[in-house]
């Protein structure tokens, strides 16, 4: 999760507001109404804040298509040998043409966004590598659908989904990295890491650790085109299973903090036009 996904790296934009107007409540003083209310004034101040809306849920439908996916994959490959096959297994791969389209849609939309508040081209860089990332995870289960024995059968092309964690990966690094070299507008270091101004920061972070636990995962259970050594861990041992479902859970997360960033689960109109 997808991958972020952000795998959202918002922008870094005058539009946004000053830290001194962007936080209202203390989140260390335990009074939930305050906070509440804090983060959900503070997210008016997110420039294109219906934009950012649209891109979180797409990417929590992703995460959790892709949790769907790994869980279908899972059973999949303990139904086979006893003949089995349930349809949830079945619709492995269609989760996982589900998950794809949603991440290669949100990084569209986030690649216009990052563009409209003038995000930094380190920013972008991140943005785009995480877009080319979800055209390569598209490919697997599309050709896995197909089944077709040139493409790799029922498991598709093996060399897609790696390929495309590791442009993930390497985007959220990149994104990570600009946060740190620039402070996002409304951040503020000398906050926690759920001060709302910070919560973009904090979901990058998320991301990145989201997708240290898919590379693993890819390149354990990746067949290597037929290797003799590979793969490293079969699909069904715990150590893949585990690195899958918390990089799905992992990427849930991080769009979950966006969506609180944005306030995408309780603010979902615009102000009235005056």
């Amino acid at each position: 999760s997808g991958s972020g996904f952000g795998l959202c790296a918002p922008g870094h934009s005058p539009k946004m507001s000053d830290s001194s107007d962007y936080e209202n409540s203390d989140l260390s003083d335990g009074a939930q109404e305050r906070a509440t209310a804090g983060y959900a004034k503070a997210a008016l101040g997110v420039p294109y804040r219906m934009q950012q809306v649209v891109i979180s849920w797409i990417f929590v439908i992703a995460s959790v298509a892709l949790l769907l996916d790994f869980g279908s994959l899972q059973s999949l490959v303990r139904d086979i040998p006893s003949g089995s096959v349930t349809m949830f297994d079945e619709l492995c791969n269609w989760f996982g043409v589900l998950s794809c389209l949603c991440w290669l849609l949100g990084f569209v939309l986030l690649a216009h966004w990052l563009h409209s508040v003038g995000a930094t081209p380190i920013g972008l860089a991140g943005c785009y590598m995480k877009l080319v990332a979800s055209v390569f995870f598209n490919l697997q289960p599309m050709t896995g659908t197909m089944n077709d024995p040139l493409l790799g059968g029922a498991s598709g092309l093996w060399w897609s989904n790696l390929t495309g964690i590791l442009f993930f990966h390497f985007g959220n690094i990149v994104s990570c990295l600009d946060f740190y070299l620039h402070t996002p507008p409304g951040a503020d270091k000398g906050r926690g890491w759920l001060y709302h101004g910070n919560l973009p920061v904090t979901g990058m972070w998320v991301y990145q650790a989201a997708t240290w636990f898919l590379v693993a995962s890819n390149g354990m259970a990746c067949s290597f085109n037929g290797a003799s050594w590979a793969p490293l861990v079969q699909i069904a041992e715990a150590p893949v299973f585990i690195c899958q479902i918390s990089g799905a859970l992992l990427l849930l997360a991080g769009s979950v903090i966006y969506g609180v960033w944005c306030d995408a689960f309780r603010n979902l109109s615009n102000p009235a036009l005056a």
